[in-house]
C-alpha cells in the first residue's frame, strides 16, 4: 500500500494512458482523483505496517478490516474494468488482489 502511495502520484500518468479511453479534460480529473487517493494508501500501508508490533488480536481485528473493506473496493474494480471508458482488466488490479490474498493468509495463519 505504501509503495502504491508512492507510485500513484509519480505514475499517475503513465497509469492514466494505460487504463482509460478518454480526452485532455477526463485525464485531468483521473490524474488528480491519482494524486488524492494516494495518501489514504499511504495510512492504510502505515496501519497495516504498525499493526504488526500491535497484539495479535488487535493486529487480526485491523487485517480483518482491511479484508472487510477491500471487498466493495473489488465491486468497484468488477464496474471500473466493465466500462468502456477503461481499458482496464485483471492485470492491473494485480497488486489489489496479492495485498487482498496475504491478508486473509496472515489472518488465517499469522505470525506467532
Amino acid at each position: 500500500m505504501i509503495l502504491q502511495s508512492i507510485a500513484y502520484p509519480l505514475f499517475s500518468e503513465t497509469f492514466i494512458e494505460m487504463m482509460f479511453n478518454v480526452g485532455d479534460e477526463a485525464k485531468e480529473v483521473l490524474n488528480l482523483f491519482q494524486i488524492s487517493v494516494a495518501p489514504t494508501f499511504f495510512m492504510i500501508g502505515l496501519l497495516m505496517l504498525m499493526a504488526r508490533s500491535a497484539e495479535l488480536k488487535t493486529a487480526k481485528n485491523i487485517i480483518l478490516a482491511f479484508i472487510i473493506g477491500y471487498i466493495p473496493a473489488f465491486l468497484g474494480f468488477y464496474n471500473l474494468a466493465s466500462s468502456p471508458l477503461t481499458n482496464a482488466g485483471v492485470t492491473d488490479f494485480i497488486p489489489d488482489i496479492l495485498m487482498f490474498g496475504l491478508a486473509i493468509f496472515t489472518y488465517i495463519k499469522p505470525k506467532s
